[in-house]
């Protein structure tokens, strides 16, 4: 698949309704000869989203493409990864002007549909570059990790809403004890996160007590994990940069981040969440401890440091 086309496709069209995007994800998958899931189309616009090319409303089923920016890498000598609309020729107009590095997504990876390659620019002078970028339409931002990580709400529950429906099949939040985060059929008789579908969508509630409050997936989860004790977070240090720690961090797989906690994740190296097969984790690259701190403190965590 070429997610390259995809985004070009994207950046022209500026902005649409997320079935028909789907759909076209879906066509050119299939045309690399690919036939996808129902759910990855739908994977593969969280993973562009994350990685700063677009913004998703996924309650009004709408997506548009973020403005060309770009994006300064932590610890990582006057590297810039490019974000948002990106047309056709766009990178070939840059490499006449700027060192240029292109990394392209993992071809070996069968589990998701290829993402847009990652493009990189290097830079002696950040306000060289600012100013060099201008002309073709490209904000430099400085360091959006440490910036988005410094600015991230806190999770919380939503307002009250009604229990499912008598007779609606329910699935509640189980985590720990070796089985991972998953959800599981039934209502147990205590407090914890639900899902069940109304029109064929998946609904969110939070039960405390005699109390059911609306939520999403990914604030919900990560709730549950806080009130149950279960830390999910996991940081190993790789290397020093001028006196600021650098490593890899690790999420447990079946707890999402929400949007923005990813994004700050993912804009420290430019490259898509990786995920691990064997530990089944979700894995970050080139994370600053100051960042992982913030990211954990957002979603009700702490860091546990790992060697």
């Amino acid at each position: 698949m070429r997610a390259d086309t995809m985004l070009a496709w994207m950046s022209e069209t500026g902005s649409g309704d997320l079935l028909e995007l789907r759909q076209r994800v879906t066509w050119l998958a299939r045309t690399a000869n690919r036939n996808p899931t129902k759910t990855e189309p739908g994977r593969w616009l969280r993973d562009v989203s994350t990685l700063g090319h677009a913004e998703v409303d996924w309650e009004r089923d709408r997506w548009a493409i973020a403005s060309a920016t770009a994006v300064l890498l932590p610890a990582s000598d006057g590297t810039v990864v490019l974000a948002g609309r990106r047309p056709l020729d766009f990178v070939e107009q840059l490499e006449a002007d700027f060192a240029v590095h292109i990394a392209e997504p993992d071809a070996n990876d069968a589990s998701r549909l290829p993402v847009p390659s990652t493009v990189y620019l290097q830079t002696e002078s950040l306000a060289e570059l600012d100013q060099a970028l201008r002309p073709v339409g490209v904000r430099y931002v400085g360091c959006a990790a440490r910036a988005i990580a410094e600015r991230l709400p806190r999770v919380q529950l939503g307002e009250p809403a009604g229990q499912p429906a008598w007779g609606t099949p329910v699935e509640h939040l189980v985590a720990g004890g070796g089985r991972g985060v998953d959800f599981v059929r039934g209502i147990p008789d205590g407090d914890g996160l639900f899902r069940f579908l109304v029109n064929g969508r998946q609904q969110y509630r939070y039960r405390v007590g005699g109390d059911w409050l609306r939520t999403d997936h990914a604030p919900g989860i990560w709730w549950a994990l806080a009130e149950r004790r279960e830390q999910v977070i996991r940081w190993r240090r790789e290397r020093d940069s001028n006196g600021e720690d650098i490593g890899t961090l690790f999420i447990d797989q079946g707890a999402p981040l929400p949007p923005l906690q990813a994004r700050a994740l993912v804009l420290c190296s430019g490259l898509p969440t990786h995920l691990g097969s064997r530990a089944r984790t979700a894995i970050y690259t080139n994370i600053p401890r100051s960042v992982a701190d913030l990211v954990a403190r957002s979603v009700r965590q702490f860091v546990s440091v790992i060697d």
